[in-house]
């Protein structure tokens, strides 16, 4: 569904955005990602001020299921429209991928990934667990990475080498995020996302076996939000599976914050994240890999959606 906004016609309601000439300066090869990170980052908290925070919990409009698990609702075809005109005009030249609205072709070299809302189920009861994230490929490798927080109101970014920052109010210095080492898997309070044909449901047994070896679990319902929650060392782990491939719109801004923060994606078997993985684990390394060693039975990467349809079923549960 495309939602019409003032931005379509080139005039957003919600500020102009950069003129021209700093448009140039923006997509200028010398520019250092960090410039870019911080205007993407604005983009992302204007969004969530005008747009997504304030219809949080309204369940008028044409919100609906698109499929069992997956709703779609008119904030969030609002939000997508308000963003891509904002990064089109920011970013002239580069690839555009916004959820639900079709790519917008660019150089061949640079492509954002964009989700203007990260949690839509969540967001459409009302429940305050949702973020604006997008991230940024350079031939096909993360180089900036943006999570908005809505309920928080903070925003974290990185870039490639330059590491992961938390973005302050009121003109305050930005304050750099390190993940610790160290810890024992036994205390760790992790992030799980379930998925009904995920290899946590599939291979028998392996969600309880995952329970008895952290300190806490819990479900939250915004993966990107997740990662940057372990990125800041607010959540020790996430542990996530689906049946296909993790969509690169909702991790790609999370994964290089986790990374640039000093932390690992892996997938569970222990190799490194590849956008075609099913499984991911992210956290501080040792304790990434005090994880894998316990779920090596389990061969969760392995899995395959296919092995636990039911006739009957649907297979985008997965």
């Amino acid at each position: 569904m495309r939602v019409s906004t003032a931005s379509d016609s080139g005039s957003s309601r919600l500020g102009p955005g950069p003129a021209p000439s700093q448009r140039a300066l923006l997509v200028s090869p010398d520019t250092p990602l960090a410039a870019w990170a911080r205007v993407a980052a604005a983009h992302l908290r204007e969004v969530a001020h005008a747009l997504v925070a304030p219809s949080l919990g309204d369940h008028e409009g044409e919100e609906h299921w698109r499929t069992s698990t997956q709703v779609f609702t008119v904030h969030d075809a609002l939000a997508g429209a308000e963003l891509e005109a904002r990064f089109a005009r920011s970013f002239g030249g580069h690839g555009l991928v916004v959820e639900d609205r079709e790519p917008v072709p660019g150089d061949g070299v640079h492509e954002w990934h964009i989700d203007p809302i990260d949690g839509s189920a969540n967001h459409m009861r009302g429940i305050p667990y949702v973020s604006l994230t997008t991230g940024l490929l350079r031939d096909g490798e993360a180089v900036v990475g943006v999570v908005h927080d809505v309920l928080r109101d903070t925003t974290l970014v990185a870039w490639q080498g330059g590491g992961a920052w938390r973005l302050m109010p009121d003109g305050q210095a930005p304050r750099p995020i390190r993940l610790e080492h160290g810890g024992r898997l036994s205390d760790a309070v992790a992030i799980v996302h379930v998925a009904r044909r995920g290899p946590l449901m599939g291979r028998e047994g392996a969600l309880a076996h995952l329970l008895w070896q952290v300190r806490k679990m819990r479900c939250m319902g915004s993966i990107a939000l997740d990662l940057a929650l372990v990125a800041a060392g607010e959540a020790d782990l996430l542990v996530a599976g689906r049946g296909r491939p993790q969509r690169l719109l909702d991790i790609l801004g999370g994964v290089l914050l986790v990374r640039e923060a000093g932390g690992a994606v892996v997938t569970a078997d222990g190799p490194d994240l590849a956008w075609s993985s099913r499984t991911l684990l992210a956290g501080p390394g040792d304790t990434c890999r005090q994880l894998v060693d316990v779920m090596a039975e389990y061969q969760l990467e392995a899995w395959l959606a296919e092995d636990a349809r039911q006739p009957g079923s649907d297979p985008s549960h997965a």
